[in-house]
Parts: C-alpha cells; sequence; structure tokens
C-alpha cells in the first residue's frame, strides 16, 4: 500500500477528526479510502440511458431558466422566507405522527 500526504483546510480537516470519532472509520486513512472507492466508483460508473435524460433535461431547464433571467424575465419579488416557513408548516402538518 501507497502512502501520501495531504494538506486540508481546517473545516475539512475538523470534518475528517469528526467522522473517524464517530466510529463510522477506523481511522483517517479509512476514511481517505472509502471517500476515494466512492468517488471513483462515481466517476467511473456510466450514466444509465434513464439518468442521461433526466440529466440532458434538466440542462436543458437551466438553460431556458438562464436566458429568462437575462433577459429580465425572472421574478424579482420572491420572498424565500415565507415560502420556506409555508413549506415547514404543510411538511409538520403532514408528517406528524
Amino acid at each position: 500500500m501507497s502512502s501520501l500526504a495531504i494538506h486540508l483546510p481546517d473545516d475539512l480537516k475538523a470534518f475528517v477528526d469528526r467522522s473517524v470519532q464517530s466510529g463510522a472509520y477506523a481511522d483517517t486513512d479509512a476514511f481517505f479510502a472509502s471517500v476515494l472507492s466512492t468517488f471513483k466508483e462515481q466517476i467511473e460508473t456510466p450514466l444509465t440511458t434513464s439518468e442521461e435524460t433526466s440529466l440532458s433535461l434538466l440542462r436543458e431547464d437551466i438553460n431556458i431558466a438562464t436566458r429568462q433571467i437575462d433577459q429580465g424575465q425572472g421574478i424579482t419579488d420572491f420572498d424565500w422566507d415565507a415560502f420556506l416557513d409555508e413549506r415547514h408548516r404543510h411538511f409538520a402538518l403532514n408528517n406528524h405522527p
């Protein structure tokens, strides 16, 4: 097995430390081996036809929205706080035991 030295920003180092301390990983080597293995699998596993179609449609929607915003057709008075409050109320009402 090879070794590799890396330098991390403090917040990422703290995340790694918390992940190991939680017991999810035996040590930092196990953490990075798991993370890199997952990343490698994601990169090397081709998308299914359905995923490719969904991704293509999503990109098309994003392009349309970007053009609309560039043309001044975006929503300018949207109240995110009110929207999120309403969604939280809806979720609480429909998911209460």
